[in-house]
């Protein structure tokens, strides 16, 4: 008799213990979604509040200044902002082109920071911009080449009409000078 009677009572505290659980959870705040703030880098958690039909609004820094919001929020959720917060800062810290600029130059998001470079200076540095993506790298290298290659090509045309001249003069060295033509367009 007294067995059952130490069952019953252990039934009932279990079913006392879910019940409060249901109404009562250890994490009243439940992560929703991910919205974009008032700056650009920023970013705001659109969190659930348990048992309501409100919604909150955090900023990381919201979070980490209160311990007491931090204990109302699930530790997976707290870890899945967390993740994506470093996700965050990583490609803030990115090398990227930002902007692409006349005369072969480029706005480089660099270490943090944003200059101004030119394709050649890129090319030359190619290790301290080992971070770029391959195909920015492919076309900065290709823009800078293809400049060169323009400005190669002008000085050999200025330096063959400069010796049709002095030819023009002296007959005898006209026929060492080959004409450049240009292509058809």
């Amino acid at each position: 008799m007294q067995g059952a009677c130490i069952v019953r009572v252990h039934f009932l505290t279990r079913v006392k213990q879910w019940i409060i659980s249901v109404f009562n959870p250890p994490y009243q705040l439940a992560l929703c979604d991910r919205l974009p703030g008032k700056h650009a880098k920023e970013c705001l958690y659109l969190f659930k509040l348990y048992g309501s039909h409100d919604f909150v609004k955090l900023s990381h820094a919201d979070i980490l200044a209160s311990n007491q919001i931090m204990s109302a929020i699930n530790p997976r959720d707290l870890i899945k902002i967390a993740l994506l917060e470093n996700n965050l800062k990583a490609h803030d810290q990115r090398c990227r082109v930002e902007e692409e600029m006349r005369g072969n130059h480029y706005r480089i998001h660099l270490q943090g920071n944003s200059e101004v470079y030119s394709g050649e200076s890129i090319c030359q540095n190619i290790d301290y911009f080992a971070e770029l993506n391959a195909q920015e790298i492919c076309r900065i290298a290709y823009s800078a080449g293809f400049q060169k290659g323009r400005a190669l090509s002008r000085q050999i045309s200025r330096a063959g009409e400069e010796a049709r001249r002095q030819d023009q003069a002296a007959p005898e060295n006209a026929a060492k000078v080959v004409a450049l033509r240009r292509g058809a367009r």
